[in-house]
């Protein structure tokens, strides 16, 4: 009789487990040069509802940590501020999905003014609002000289050889 019990307890735990939201995106700083290209990952697990996810991606300038400044969507066409507004009409930016719960921001030219914390958010699609729906990762150049040298460098070199 206690073992019936104890599976009916079981499953009634199992019911009320709920599923939290996480979203990830991958580790930082993601240090580049100025003209390369740059990805950044973003996955969503623990969702009830909805298999395909939508994302948003923003950025936050080092010189102003609390505005966002929206950058493109999966779902909104005109989510973008006009800063990049037209690096994203004309795919200098973009968001490639990768599947219904993961998707990769691209940025193919990054310029110095890219230097910040990026944030991929996922709308909720469940009833119920548990767990994150976003995630940031930083962005910067400073490491490999994000900023276009302006020093140029000449290297002499002679073929000579002196053997004893």
């Amino acid at each position: 009789m206690a073992i019936g019990a104890l599976l009916i307890a079981c499953a009634l735990l199992a019911g009320v487990a709920v599923a939290q939201r996480v979203v990830t995106v991958q580790s930082g700083p993601l240090i580049r040069t100025e003209g390369s290209h740059v990805t950044i990952w973003c996955n969503v697990t623990g969702y009830k509802e909805g298999v395909k996810q939508d994302f948003e991606w923003s950025m936050y300038l080092p010189s102003a940590p609390d505005m966002e400044i929206r950058i493109v969507s999966t779902v909104l066409s005109d989510y973008s501020y006009a800063l990049y507004a037209q690096r994203v009409n004309s795919k200098e930016i973009y968001v490639e999905r990768l599947s219904g719960d993961s998707a990769m921001l691209h940025i193919t030219k990054v310029q110095a003014s890219d230097q910040g914390l990026f944030e991929c958010y996922t709308p909720n699609t469940d009833a119920q609002y548990l767990g994150s729906y976003s995630a940031r990762t930083n962005l910067t150049g400073e490491s490999l000289g994000m900023f276009a040298c302006q020093h140029t460098v000449h290297i002499n070199y002679t073929d000579s050889f002196i053997h004893d």
